[in-house]
């Protein structure tokens, strides 16, 4: 038996169910400044310490929001009241609430506002993913909406899942506080969400009268850390997030993924003396309705350690859901291949292998950190049936209970991810590849020049990328034949290879600042030079043409600024390992 089987023979699955048991039957309500939310860090910090973690609770002031109150009444065509709950971060009403007209956008992306008129309207929009809800609040607020109603997803069930529209990432700061979608919120079942939605269709004036309240204000809230040291070969950290703040009883979301982030480290701090890096494991706080806020402290306030040492970031959310039967990677393309050939060492299944995308807890992109998100999950049929529900129809709602939790899926869970931090934390070189990534950015830039290229002048990217493709592959094919001294250049040079590349390509603001949640412009292909198709539409003598002209070259020149880096170090790095 090798190292590896007997370190995932320690995984205990019955121990990870008493875990997800203890936090959803004493500690159910964990949203952030509640009691559950400080007994359930209290309870994590103190685990972490009997496993011999350095452990500590991270306390911070979070931007919050506290739903308390919603009513709905529609006034026509049919007069009637229907269930809702209220959104977090939203502009209160009083309790008499305000009467609206509803206007139907289906996602609420930027094409579902062409031709309505939704200024001062209530907009009816269906939870999905495309976009996040926080950016159908975003878009919403620009096109001058009122208010927002959130159509659950599923098929048919009648609960309500729990929102925040703050869009703001992390805690706002005197500029982003501004950009706070300022809407009333509230969200509506799935078949109310419908009904409203075929009056809206037919032609019908649908009235409601909306009340919502769910004050905002600073409050302090905690995070547990425990890290786990290695054996002292490097100061690299390897960084594992798991949200601890749930909506109640937040069983899949998320108990199961708190449990099997415990149990890793259970296992690997038994074997601390194989890790050649420190595993530093964070209960994200803040992540429900402060959006991310927890993350985005803690990469504000380690900013210079972070930057400099950690290799990897593995979120963990949602591990162990019921019904689940694929298991998916979504993954930083630097890291895919060894993901995938991880993953496949483990399970005799199908995978579905994604791009990692900002969004979740993913608030290290900025910095340049890779990383994966993996887990069991759906098929596209099956969330196709619930009309979009990636994490099951009850995530976020009263439903999400113990009998959505698969013990069967949560070891396959536990198992892949602790061998896949086993296996970078063991890793005599970095587990990056750059090959695909760097092709796949060449052929957008290329595509990018053919398209647009009468709008913005890019022989220079065009350039760089192909020098930069070629230093990094002769680089990278010296990773057999390094020499122990040698092997720490090539580390840093692969780090900083993943650091200017992903902050260029995989972000919009710079590495010290976050989008907006579920920023549109992250889904082009080119995030930096998204608004060359709005340039195309524009009068080149109006005043909106040079504006997004003069930004549209500074993006370009973030790009080539960080290639031009990478091509500096390259000539550094090629004369010492490939003399």
């Amino acid at each position: 038996m090798n190292k590896l089987d007997e370190l995932l023979g320690e995984i205990n699955v019955d121990e990870i169910s008493r875990d997800i048991r203890w936090m959803v039957d004493n500690v159910p309500y964990r949203i952030a400044d509640s009691d559950d939310e400080r007994r359930a860090a209290a309870w994590v910090a103190e685990r972490l310490e009997s496993l011999g973690l350095e452990s500590e609770i991270l306390s911070f002031y979070a931007y919050n929001s506290f739903p308390e109150y919603s009513r709905v009444e529609v006034l026509s065509p049919r007069p009637m009241e229907i269930k809702s709950l209220p959104c977090g971060h939203i502009i209160s009403t009083s309790r008499e609430g305000e009467e609206l007209e509803l206007v139907y956008v289906a996602s609420g992306g930027y094409s579902d506002y062409e031709g309505k008129d939704v200024a001062g309207k209530a907009v009816l929009v269906e939870v999905s993913y495309a976009p996040a809800v926080p950016e159908k609040a975003r878009i919403a607020w620009e096109k001058g909406a009122r208010a927002i109603v959130c159509m659950n997803w599923g098929s048919g069930q009648d609960v309500i899942c729990h929102r925040a529209l703050k869009a703001v990432w992390g805690n706002p700061t005197e500029e982003t506080i501004r950009k706070i979608p300022q809407l009333i919120g509230v969200g509506v079942t799935q078949n109310d969400g419908r009904m409203l939605r075929d009056w809206c269709l037919a032609g019908e004036t649908v009235r409601l009268n909306i009340a919502a309240i769910a004050p905002a204000k600073w409050s302090k809230v905690c995070q547990p850390r425990g890290i786990l040291r290695g054996n002292g070969k490097s100061d690299q950290i390897i960084l594992i997030g798991s949200h601890i703040d749930a909506w109640q009883p937040g069983v899949t979301c998320n108990a199961t993924g708190n449990a099997t982030t415990l149990q890793i480290a259970k296992v690997l701090s038994r074997h601390r003396e194989q890790l050649d890096r420190d595993v530093w494991f964070v209960f994200w706080n803040g992540h429900e309705i402060a959006e991310a806020a927890g993350s985005t402290w803690l990469v504000d306030n380690f900013w210079d350690e972070l930057n400099k040492k950690c290799v990897a970031y593995f979120n963990i959310d949602s591990t162990g859901m019921g019904e689940a039967t694929l298991y998916e990677i979504k993954s930083s393309d630097e890291y895919r291949e060894f993901a995938v050939d991880n993953a496949r060492s483990l399970l005799s299944e199908e995978l579905r292998v994604q791009r990692l995308t900002k969004i979740g807890d993913q608030s290290f992109m900025g910095i340049g950190i890779p990383g994966t998100a993996q887990r069991m999950s759906y098929t596209k049929e099956y969330m196709e049936r619930n009309c979009g529900a990636t994490l099951g129809w009850w995530n976020h709602t009263c439903e999400d209970g113990y009998d959505k939790y698969s013990p069967e899926n949560i070891e396959k869970d536990t198992r892949v991810l602790t061998s896949l931090v086993y296996r970078v934390a063991t890793a005599r070189t970095l587990p990056y590849d750059f090959g695909e990534k760097l092709k796949d950015i060449q052929e957008k830039i290329l595509a990018c020049r053919k398209q647009y290229g009468h709008l913005l002048p890019m022989e220079d990217m065009a350039e760089n990328i192909a020098r930069v493709r070629a230093d990094v592959a002769a680089i990278q094919s010296a990773r057999e034949h390094l020499t122990d001294d040698q092997v720490p250049l090539f580390n840093t040079f692969l780090l900083q290879v993943a650091r200017q590349l992903t902050n260029v390509f995989q972000s919009y603001a710079d590495k010290y600042q976050q989008d907006s949640y579920g920023y549109s412009k992250l889904s082009k292909p080119i995030p930096l030079l998204a608004d060359l198709e709005r340039l195309e539409t524009l009068d080149p003598a109006s005043m909106e043409y040079g504006m997004v002209e003069t930004q549209l070259i500074k993006n370009k020149n973030r790009i080539n600024d960080a290639f031009h880096t990478l091509l500096v170090l390259a000539d550094a790095v090629k004369r010492v390992l490939l003399a």
